[in-house]
């Protein structure tokens, strides 16, 4: 085999450049992780928090004329304009108008505001890690780059990678446990974390590139892969014949998906006007067909048939999220996602218990990391509950999130006898109920989407199981300070 005949030193600096990199970036990746774990049900979490919106399987041109017409009756001229028609992930019609948007039913008469602050809170945190966009962008750019790394590394660091795949030793002690986890899920998952992490470093770091080589003309960049806004005349005329359009796109393209119809400064005469299709059984997140003024169709932008790089880079998303194959597709890239957490812990663990058994522990750092490990997730389950009350302001629940994180951490490096790590168990635990029951008693009247009755009892069994966590190691905690009294 290839690996077993990798000389020593090349191993062993593979192996300390893996460490280094793993240690420079694990807090972070933990929490670009985790985040991204939650965002492969972004849909269902958007479903969830407004569960009374009528949903249906498909909207007729004319209602999504409708539907425009009427949102441009409340706004004065948006700059971007967009429909977003009901597709199998996102059974519901939306109309938006800049950062303004609302809920259409079947026959196109608006509804109630589109309010999901929880979601967009995961947007924030998972695109951006809530920093300003371009400085989020590139950040979480760098930290995809360097899991990338990660994983290049900690397969060349381990010569028995395939000899040893399916040894997982659980009863030695906790170095020789972690150790085996660690590089079991290793081996696995990698192909998986070796394509997330890639994706990831190249959506996020794609507006650095444009900013570097073209930093008057960003857009431009772009323009070749995805179509370029054009400026144009601003006085008023009709708006772009939606109904005829979408008409004529089901006449040619019979086996596509109309995703969105999307407008740049519509209802003037230098409007522009698109259709977003998907394209079933492709790998791409869809592709462009512009019309003009009478609903004429012109040749498609080019990501489903164009060269091979537009292509690959239309494929980024799907693959980035796991939206490309139904929700059995997204199971799949969740437990993929909780895995990578899990390795990142445990990568961390594994230094920790190498200077604890070298006389060099540090026990501070230990708390710290734990309660970077359970703190993550109980400010998130915070921020979770504080949404579900109502609270939508995204710049309050990120100052939350953050100030809940940095304050957890804080404690446990203060409180030397807290046990961070089943407290903060039963801590998210407790809030995910109670975010659910605040969610389940504020739309009673109106809890009709099957993916809100979903998202509710998929968090109900992940809070029962942080519950049964927490107390059962609290018993055993206890029950070894009893045995340790009596010995002594």
């Amino acid at each position: 085999m290839m690996w077993s005949k990798l000389p020593p030193r090349f191993v062993a600096r593979m192996l300390s450049g893996h460490t280094v990199v793993g240690l420079a970036a694990s807090a972070l990746l933990y929490v670009l992780c985790l985040s991204g774990t939650a965002m492969v049900f972004h849909e269902e979490f958007a479903r969830w928090e407004q569960p009374g919106v009528p949903e249906f399987s498909e909207a007729k041109p004319a209602s999504v004329e409708r539907a425009a017409r009427n949102a441009l009756e409340r706004v004065d001229q948006p700059h971007h304009f967009d429909i977003a028609m009901p597709v199998e992930s996102m059974p519901r019609m939306t109309v938006t108008a800049d950062e303004t948007g609302w809920y259409a039913n079947a026959g196109g008469e608006l509804l109630a505001s589109v309010s999901h602050p929880w979601t967009d809170f995961l947007t924030e945190l998972h695109y951006y890690l809530t920093l300003p966009g371009f400085f989020g962008l590139t950040l979480v750019g760098i930290l995809g780059m360097l899991m990338t790394a990660l994983v290049i590394s900690g397969v060349l660091s381990h010569p028995k990678l395939f000899r040893d795949a399916f040894k997982l030793r659980r009863k030695g002690t906790d170095r020789l446990r972690e150790t085996d986890t660690h590089n079991r899920l290793g081996v696995w998952a990698a192909p998986f974390h070796l394509v997330v992490a890639f994706t990831g470093a190249a959506l996020g770091l794609a507006s650095l590139v444009a900013v570097t080589l073209s930093p008057d003309d960003v857009e431009g960049f772009y323009a070749p892969i995805f179509g370029a806004e054009v400026e144009g005349d601003k006085s008023a005329a009709p708006l772009a014949d939606i109904d005829s359009a979408l008409r004529a796109f089901d006449a040619q393209y019979p086996g596509l998906v109309p995703w969105y119809v999307s407008f740049h400064d519509p209802a003037t005469k230098g409007q522009s006007a698109n259709i977003l299709a998907q394209h079933p059984r492709r790998l791409i997140y869809g592709d462009y067909y512009p019309f003009n003024a009478n609903g004429e169709l012109a040749d498609n932008t080019g990501l489903s048939d164009g060269p091979a790089g537009q292509q690959i880079a239309a494929a980024l998303y799907p693959l980035h999220f796991g939206s490309f194959g139904g929700l059995w597709v997204k199971f799949a890239y969740g437990v993929l996602g909780i895995l990578a957490c899990v390795m990142i812990a445990s990568g961390f663990n594994i230094w920790l218990l190498k200077r604890r058994q070298r006389g060099r522990a540090a026990p501070a750092l230990e708390r710290a990391w734990a309660a970077t490990i359970w703190g993550t997730p109980a400010a998130m389950a915070l921020v979770m509950l504080l949404a579900s009350s109502g609270i939508a302001s995204i710049g309050w629940l990120v100052g939350v999130f953050w100030t809940t994180l940095v304050s957890a951490i804080a404690f446990s490096v203060l409180a030397k006898r807290f046990p961070a790590a089943f407290a903060f168990r039963g801590v998210t635990g407790v809030m995910l109920i109670v975010a659910l029951l605040v969610h389940a008693a504020r739309n009673a009247s109106a809890f009709d989407s099957p993916a809100a009755w979903g998202v509710s009892v998929s968090l109900s069994l992940v809070a029962a199981w942080l519950l049964r966590d927490s107390f059962r190691r609290r018993r055993q905690i206890a029950q070894t300070l009893v045995a340790s009294r009596a010995v002594n």
